[in-house]
């Protein structure tokens, strides 16, 4: 995200930024789903944390430039992924939904946006969680 003071939203380089952070988390996403079924490496419980983090660093900045700084985004993303995970057993579903959620909203809805993409990331964070807990 290009994080500047009074920098509009949708300013080409936010949107680029923004596109970028949705498709290589869709592509993470998909690799932890499909990756067994093509004899591939799931990506690893590194890999899957430094997304999560990535995510959950966009989603501040997000809230940050939409002039919501104070916003808790990842306390609020936490609470999101239980709402979700509650409808959803698997977190790769509630990744898949909340990751089309902040797609379909876009960086207009600044703030609920930067709530979904922390649900991606905490839902990451759990998937990294399961892989440890498969291997043990």
């Amino acid at each position: 995200m290009t994080v500047l003071p009074r920098s509009p939203l949708v300013h080409t380089r936010n949107q680029q930024a923004f596109e970028t952070c949705i498709t290589l988390t869709l592509q993470l996403v998909a690799a932890v789903e499909f990756a067994p079924a093509l004899s591939e490496e799931r990506p690893s419980r590194d890999v899957l944390l430094s997304f999560a983090s990535g995510v959950e660093r966009n989603a501040r900045e997000i809230a940050m430039v939409s002039g919501h700084g104070e916003l808790a985004v990842e306390a609020l993303g936490r609470e999101w992924y239980a709402k979700l995970a509650a409808a959803r057993n698997e977190p790769l579903q509630v990744a898949y939904h909340a990751l089309h959620s902040a797609a379909y909203l876009g960086l207009e809805r600044g703030a609920t946006t930067a709530t979904m993409l922390a649900a991606v990331g905490w839902a990451l964070r759990v998937v990294a969680r399961e892989e440890v807990a498969v291997k043990h």
